[in-house]
């Protein structure tokens, strides 16, 4: 698909020169596309999670733990290709 903006749920966004454009302008690759699948469903999972902390039920307890800091995985996975 070439050239076409989206309607309906998809409003916004739009196919230009075969990218898929997002509504904030950025444009994607067919080969950007690879990881959408993941990515869809770690957030779908992050917002279960939000949603049971929200009700209180992780698990039966309420846990109040420390946010897990974000890790950069370039350093590590450079380290491991030396190794």
């Amino acid at each position: 698909m070439r050239d076409r903006k989206l309607t309906g749920p998809w409003a916004g966004f739009s196919f230009k020169r075969g990218r898929l454009v997002t509504p904030e302008g950025r444009e994607l690759l067919p080969e950007d596309l690879a990881w959408l699948g993941l990515t869809a469903a770690l957030a779908q999972e992050y917002r279960r999670l939000l949603d049971q902390e929200k009700r209180g039920l992780q698990g039966g307890v309420r846990h109040n733990a420390e946010p897990c800091p974000v890790v950069p995985m370039l350093p590590a996975l450079k380290r491991s290709a030396r190794a």
